[in-house]
């Protein structure tokens, strides 16, 4: 049993001392809105609840920072929020996590970056993953749960200036906690051993964007772009079950950590787009439809086994206004 968290980007207006910058925004199930603005003093992060005021808490060490580069994501079971925010100290470039626990504040901790390092566009995605184990001589069968908090981020460096994605699978314990020192980083370059370098002459910046989808099967997938070898590549992630020496805090002998099933979908970058202001759908053949704003339009365009499509646009008029275009997308991916 999968179950997951969708994460809608939306535009608003801010209550406080003047209008302050949008952020993004979580609508949970249950009606909950959460979001991520600027205030006087930092990041600001409010909860409104059905028939409840509106809260605001201040997210530690966010002082002097902008909404670039900010992700939210919400565990609705704890009514966890998770915040991901790039930030550059003393030279330094990291990748920062922040969640707010019951009611007290995890971190920022830093999960990614360092000396000489420049991280960008840090994405995420929750995904809850249960298995049933069964033994013999074990009249019942236990069920084993896990709440990973997926996350990736671009890195650069003076070795890979074009850089590449990192991902970084972070088990969440049963309260929320994200449990960092359980987790693995897995550098997303050269993953093909064949595959041609690329020149370099389109915005690679607009193209360093790695993002999370759902597949067909209920489980995570991943886009990203591999510039070593020239292409984007579509990843499988799977889970597996690890026994554990001793048992765990919560009494469990086993856990489950996050894998790459297999890499068995790739394609060349694509023509000159901005693959960072673009959205991106998984169609069910695993291909993936790109579409972004244009002159008089929407331009599209789709993968396919033997490259990607030409450039079409969806033009704006009285006949067809931006949402309907945008639904008739939506429903070509479906």
């Amino acid at each position: 049993m999968q179950r997951f968290i969708i994460v809608f980007g939306f535009v608003g207006l801010i209550c406080g001392a003047g209008l302050s910058q949008a952020g993004p925004m979580v609508l949970t199930s249950q009606g909950d809105i959460y979001k991520v603005w600027v205030g006087g003093e930092g990041l600001v992060l409010s909860h409104s609840s059905l028939g409840n005021d509106t809260e605001d808490t201040l997210i530690p060490e966010t002082a002097g920072l902008d909404l670039d580069g900010v992700e939210l994501v919400v565990e609705e079971r704890t009514s966890t929020p998770f915040i991901l925010w790039t930030r550059i100290s003393n030279g330094l470039s990291s990748v920062l996590l922040s969640a707010l626990v019951e009611g007290t504040w995890f971190g920022p901790s830093v999960i990614g970056g360092g000396d000489g390092v420049i991280v960008s566009n840090p994405r995420a995605l929750l995904h809850t993953y249960q298995t049933v184990l069964e033994e013999e001589g074990n009249l019942v069968p236990e069920s084993l749960e896990t709440t990973f908090l997926h996350t990736v981020w671009w890195h650069n460096d003076t070795e890979s200036p074009a850089g590449f994605a990192v991902y970084f699978p972070i088990p969440l314990a049963p309260d929320g906690m994200p449990l960092i020192d359980q987790a693995t980083a897995y550098d997303l370059n050269n993953l093909l051993p064949f595959g041609v370098a690329c020149n370099y002459q389109s915005d690679i910046v607009s193209m360093a964007s790695p993002r999370f989808f759902i597949g067909p099967d209920g489980l995570p997938q991943l886009f990203t772009p591999d510039f070593d070898d020239c292409l984007f590549a579509l990843l499988d992630i799977d889970y597996e079950t690890e026994e554990l020496d001793v048992p765990d805090a919560y009494g469990k002998r086993r856990r489950s950590i996050a894998v790459f099933r297999t890499t068995n979908v790739t394609m060349a970058v694509p023509p000159d787009i901005d693959l960072e202001s673009s959205k991106m759908l998984l169609r069910k053949d695993n291909s993936v439809l790109i579409f972004w704003d244009g002159n008089n339009g929407i331009k599209w365009i789709i993968s396919g086994a033997e490259g990607w499509t030409d450039i079409h646009t969806l033009a704006i008029d009285n006949e067809m206004s931006h949402e309907q275009a945008v639904d008739l997308l939506i429903a070509l991916a479906r």
